[in-house]
């Protein structure tokens, strides 16, 4: 079974002998490219049999090899290696030795032919929910992976995997380095038990949100009452259920679902810039679900939660461009007969 759909169209394509197919299979998607290990050679260049020649062998996302902590791969698209093609005589071998293998003529006329399908077909856009046929899509690791399926789905990468990258090896320490400050295991550790406890969402309006609902206040106000629900708030609220984000009467809970999606993103990220190892990983994704269920009784709350939390951090009441991306993913994990919001008990 191909792991995502990306390998299916390519199976598609080589099985009709289509070579446009081929190139459109891949012209939007991630490539991976190995990074030499010390003393190897820039360019993993083979001789492959199939090909009758020399490759540079890519992968496609559904065709990265389980995680190891001396692997790295690096991101590269069609059109960069139109661009930077080293030798016109050698072919590109996509997913070489496996079911969805496809080998490329790199000429020069050939490259061009590239770059014209990549014009024609565009970059994959983010939004897309995607999912791994080979990773885990029931158990408590599911569970704990849904519940960061909305990153997932920006940036249109499954939402169901523990693996090599979450984009690739620079991108996920750069992800972790600039807007973290987590640079090593000891610092991962540290950020991901604040996420967990909800720490960074804004610590009045989250009490304010708990007392409405009859939970735990938090630190009273001085004269002893409940802090008060902020007005934005019930801007946003009265929107969501407008749009859909919320039913009739319905109101969000809390915020920490902004956190534990961040949670489940610092878990990924850490897996792909080697700070962690899938097993730390997997014990990681199953306390989210678990704190995800002591804070929300259903993945609708839980989304609405998450959604609540984006719009004050990035919106301010402006209903804007974070808005509309905010319930453009609701409606895909809600909506998609595919999601794990639909397919997965909420806890």
């Amino acid at each position: 079974m191909p792991p995502t759909d990306t390998e299916r169209r390519l199976y598609e394509a080589t099985a009709r002998g289509d070579w446009d197919g081929q190139v459109a299979a891949i012209a939007g998607e991630d490539l991976y490219l190995a990074v030499p290990q010390q003393g190897q050679d820039p360019l993993p260049v083979y001789d492959d049999p199939a090909a009758g020649g020399k490759c540079i062998p890519v992968l496609t996302r559904g065709m990265l090899p389980p995680w190891q902590p001396q692997q790295f791969f690096d991101r590269v698209s069609v059109e960069e290696l139109a661009q930077d093609w080293p030798n016109d005589r050698w072919r590109l071998a996509v997913n070489p030795g496996t079911p969805f293998a496809a080998y490329l003529a790199a000429t020069p006329a050939h490259r061009a032919g590239w770059l014209r399908v990549r014009a024609q077909y565009g970059v994959r856009p983010g939004g897309l929910l995607t999912t791994h046929q080979g990773a885990p899509q029931h158990g408590p690791v599911a569970q704990g992976l849904a519940c960061g399926a909305p990153l997932a789905v920006q940036h249109s990468v499954p939402w169901n995997e523990l693996g090599t990258a979450f984009l690739d090896y620079a991108a996920d320490a750069q992800t972790l380095r600039e807007q973290w400050s987590v640079t090593d295991p000891a610092g991962w550790q540290q950020r991901f038990e604040a996420l967990l406890g909800g720490q960074f969402v804004p610590a009045g309006t989250e009490a304010a949100l708990r007392a409405r609902h009859g939970g735990t206040p938090g630190a009273p106000a001085p004269s002893g009452e409940a802090p008060a629900v902020p007005e934005l708030v019930g801007r946003y609220e009265e929107r969501f259920r407008a749009d859909g984000l919320l039913p009739a009467g319905g109101r969000v809970v809390s915020l920490t679902a902004l956190d534990l999606v961040h949670a489940v993103g610092l878990v990924r990220w850490g897996l792909g810039a080697r700070l962690i190892a899938p097993p730390q990983a997997e014990q990681a994704v199953t306390r989210v679900a678990a704190r995800a269920g002591e804070v929300y009784g259903s993945w609708e709350e839980f989304a609405a939660g998450h959604a609540l939390g984006r719009m004050l951090a990035f919106d301010n009441g402006w209903f804007g461009a974070p808005y509309a991306e905010a319930v453009h993913v609701h409606r895909v994990l809600t909506q998609d007969p595919a999601s794990p919001w639909r397919s997965l008990p909420f806890s």
